[in-house]
């Protein structure tokens, strides 16, 4: 090695180097990390490109020491812990479907839309059990809700936050109102048809009656 000290003052091998790497930009020295653990190691800058691109780890992410993925993995998301469960999923595991709503006219037409066993918000919005997204008269969140009562096996509209508001069999609805086959319930310009799974012939409780 033949060391040459730089106008700068820096010592750099004039072997390997034909002018000052310090002062050409071609080094870059990290020095805050020990030398055992090659973490801060001084490296020439084109090389440490070209190392992190062959692997493609420029702008990885990468996980703290001692992180179990396995066991992040399996641990329960973040937002399932507290949170209310349906009393049909908890019994069952899974939210079985209790009936649905067809849309009868409006821009949806011909479309129908499961009823799960809770109480089920109707809106524009995908935060709502129930999206119709196509009609702009309908509000994005929570315009109506149909609830299923799993003790009495038995559904009922709820009005929510619609501005354009909420029919039943042509009548205005403004507090939660019992449903039943076929009813025709109106939301902004589009028209459902109601069609109940359970009922006095079936519920998931007791299944065939």
């Amino acid at each position: 090695m033949a060391l040459t000290e730089c106008a700068n003052g820096h010592l750099y091998d004039s072997a390997q180097y034909a002018s000052c790497p310090y002062c050409n930009g071609g080094v870059n020295r990290v020095e805050f990390a020990s030398p055992d653990s090659g973490i801060g190691k001084t490296v020439g800058a084109s090389s440490a490109v070209n190392s992190a691109a062959n692997v493609g780890e420029i702008g990885a992410t990468v996980a703290p020491a001692g992180y179990n993925a396995q066991a992040k993995a399996s641990a329960p998301e973040e937002e399932d812990i507290g949170k209310t469960v349906a009393v049909m999923k908890k019994d069952t595991g899974i939210e079985p479907v209790v009936g649905w709503i067809v849309c009868i006219q409006g821009a949806e037409k011909g479309k129908d839309y499961k009823i799960l066993g809770k109480n089920n918000t109707i809106g524009r919005g995908e935060g709502n059990d129930i999206v119709i997204k196509n009609d702009s008269t309908i509000s994005r969140q929570s315009h109506a809700r149909i609830a299923y009562d799993v003790k009495h096996n038995t559904f009922h509209l709820i009005p929510g936050e619609g501005t354009n508001g909420l029919y039943l069999n042509d009548e205005p609805v403004y507090v939660p109102t019992p449903i039943a086959a076929f009813d025709l319930i109106e939301m902004g310009e589009s028209k459902f048809l109601f069609i109940p799974f359970c009922g006095d012939k079936f519920n998931w409780q007791n299944g065939l009656q």
